[in-house]
């Protein structure tokens, strides 16, 4: 895994989210109570970035046609056969580090 800087964490607070681009790939970080969870930036619908949607608790909704997703798991709440690609995450020395060239489909039901 090759990990790459995406934003200092400082930057991101808990019940935030936030859009980046890192090697060329759109991420969206998301800062939740249980931690960071990063996700190729783009909707399961039509692709629209979902960092231009919402977060409210736990649930990111797109800002176009209102798909809905569990920030945590990436999985679809509405509608519930949605999934988002999510990418590991980690942090080092106050810095948020992702591995674009590894997102994995994320599977089952939350």
């Amino acid at each position: 895994m090759a990990y790459m800087r995406a934003a200092a964490l400082a930057d991101l607070w808990e019940g935030e989210m936030m859009g980046v681009r890192v090697g060329g790939v759109p991420v969206l970080l998301v800062h939740l109570d249980d931690g960071l969870h990063a996700f190729v930036d783009r909707c399961a619908h039509q692709a629209v970035p979902l960092s231009d949607g919402t977060l409210t608790g736990e649930v990111l909704v797109c800002a176009a046609h209102g798909w809905s997703y569990d920030a945590r798991t990436g999985c679809g709440l509405n509608p519930a056969q949605a999934r988002l690609q999510s990418i590991p995450v980690q942090i080092v020395g106050g810095e948020i580090l992702v591995d674009v060239a590894a997102p994995r489909s994320v599977g089952g039901a939350p």
